[in-house]
């Protein structure tokens, strides 16, 4: 069990294009501390994780040690941001968009190796 953190983190591929312009188009959003950290620079066991895992889809670790992963991960880190994006975190939770958003971030996750574009500026 991860000790306390002080705010939640969002550990993400680093070396991934994609991943890295995302976090940076939320960072730019955000309107609760969040921290991000690639997971390639991490103390991976001090958040609780394990390279798999990190390897496998993106991680949210909570103030209080939990975590989560893939589009939930996504959902809590976009709930971290300012309107609109805190509503689309909320919606991807709702029990129909879930699986949607599983199979939407399933494909992108299985994707984003390739020369990805990367999301939107503004």
């Amino acid at each position: 069990m991860p000790a306390t953190l002080t705010n939640a983190v969002l550990v993400f591929d680093g070396e991934c294009r994609f991943c890295t312009a995302c976090v940076g188009f939320l960072v730019r959003r955000t309107r609760r501390p969040l921290e991000t950290i690639a997971y390639q620079d991490a103390n991976l066991a001090a958040l609780g994780l394990t390279r798999a895992r990190c390897e496998e889809a993106v991680q949210w670790v909570s103030a209080d040690g939990d975590n989560v992963s893939a589009h939930v991960a996504v959902a809590k880190a976009l709930m971290h941001a300012r309107l609109p994006w805190s509503m689309v975190g909320r919606l991807i939770l709702l029990p129909g968009m879930r699986a949607i958003a599983d199979r939407v971030y399933r494909t992108v996750a299985t994707r984003r190796r390739c020369a990805a574009p990367t999301p939107p500026v503004g």
